[in-house]
């Protein structure tokens, strides 16, 4: 998977990480709606996000383009073709990333999940009502990671920007048409951008989110989801 990615994944996100660094948070579902544009080419994924917050288990549902079940847990993948009846299960010496799930997963830690990938508060300044915060890379990975800078407004994250070590912007996103759920404020629009050379754009991803439930009681059998023990799965190491 592309260091692009990887980074449009974290941003896309991190909106959510208000809601899980809530203390009764047990469990947390989302529609989404994904469109994604590279090359003039958009490309539509549409499906159900569940995560469960103790267990740091995630099934991820996608009804469009295909039908696909993704259970992502610790350093294993599966994916599986309801359909088709296909499954794999990718095993990996490292965490897995995965859309919806790697930052996710990091946005159950505080300070948005930055301070678990080594990222340290560097400085912070108000323009024009809008808070920033500006957060270097861990020592030992400036040569990969440059900084990353988070716009706060009202209680609402509403911008996010991360640079390469030479201080050019790779990635930028923006929050949008937030919604209350408990005591925080989620965006229900993520509008991401990675940039090449020049500072051009090279994809852009806006994502929907709607229908949020969050501790549903009974609990979303979903979330137990197993593949059928009548499906081989092929196993694959990463």
């Amino acid at each position: 998977m592309s260091k692009r990615l990887l980074l449009l994944l974290f941003l896309t996100t991190l909106s959510f990480s208000q809601v899980l660094h809530a203390a009764p948070l047990k469990t947390l579902s989302l529609d989404f709606t994904r469109e994604l544009t590279e090359n003039s080419k958009t490309e539509e994924i549409i499906g159900t996000l569940h995560y469960d917050v103790k267990t740091a288990r995630v099934v991820v549902e996608v009804t469009k383009p295909i039908q696909q079940i993704m259970i992502a847990k610790d350093k294993v993948l599966e994916i599986y073709y309801p359909i088709e009846k296909q499954a794999f299960r990718f095993l990996s010496q490292g965490r897995i990333p995965l859309p919806f799930v790697e930052s996710i997963i990091q946005t159950t830690q505080t300070e948005y999940g930055l301070t678990a990938l080594g990222y340290t508060l560097h400085k912070h300044d108000v323009v024009d009502k809008v808070l920033f915060t500006y957060w270097h890379p861990p020592e030992k990975a400036k040569d990969k990671l440059g900084s990353i800078i988070l716009g706060m407004q009202d209680d609402k994250l509403i911008s996010a920007e991360i640079k390469n070590p030479k201080g050019q912007i790779v990635a930028r996103s923006t929050y949008k048409n937030h919604h209350k759920l408990g005591n925080f404020n989620v965006p229900m629009t993520v509008i991401s951008n990675t940039y090449g050379e020049k500072s051009k754009v090279v994809q852009q991803e806006t994502i929907v989110y709607s229908n949020p439930k969050v501790n549903v009681e009974p609990r979303n059998e979903k979330l137990n989801f197993t593949i059928p023990e009548s499906v081989k799965v092929k196993v694959v190491k990463w």
